[in-house]
């Protein structure tokens, strides 16, 4: 027979376990007619099917750990006042740590405001020193006449009591 010279390959034996309906007419024809490759299928067949247990034996062995669940350790009945203790010690360093650049910090914004305010004096100091005018009006204003001074005034216009007395 024709059938006996060429086999089913591997694919195509693989492809009959999942669903024989997608193979051809002449593979089914000779799966079924076939001595060899019903054997194939069936060796491959008990393979999947033993698949999990070949797969614990590569696998190695699970271990538990002894654990000692009745005794307590004395670190244990420890660890929680030294984790409150570590604790509050960080908690007071980082709040001393803030109040100290609370209070550097205020104390540096308050010397920038007095000198600030130094500054701003002396501007206005430089301002009104300097006279706003241009040189040539300042020979009509007052400033320029600064050799009129109370005596000036009171021989121009003398006070009324120095009249009523003399």
């Amino acid at each position: 027979m024709k059938e006996n010279r060429t086999h089913l390959n591997e694919d195509q034996i693989l492809l009959s376990l999942v669903d024989e309906n997608d193979l051809s007419d002449d593979a089914k024809g000779h799966i079924t007619a076939c001595q060899v490759c019903r054997e194939k299928k069936t060796a491959l067949m008990s393979e999947l099917e033993n698949l999990g247990e070949i797969a614990k034996d590569f696998a190695p062995l699970t271990r538990k750990k002894p654990v000692l669940v009745s005794r307590k350790s004395w670190h244990s009945v420890l660890r929680r006042p030294m984790f409150a203790s570590g604790f509050a010690v960080i908690f007071i360093a980082v709040c001393l740590l803030g109040l100290t650049l609370f209070i550097d910090s205020s104390k540096q914004i308050t010397a920038r405001l007095s000198t600030e305010a130094e500054e701003d004096m002396y501007l206005l100091e430089d301002i009104l020193e300097k006279s706003a005018l241009p040189e040539y009006y300042l020979d009509i204003t007052v400033t320029s006449n600064n050799y009129f001074d109370d005596e000036f005034l009171e021989f121009i216009t003398p006070m009324e009591e120095e009249s009523n007395s003399v």
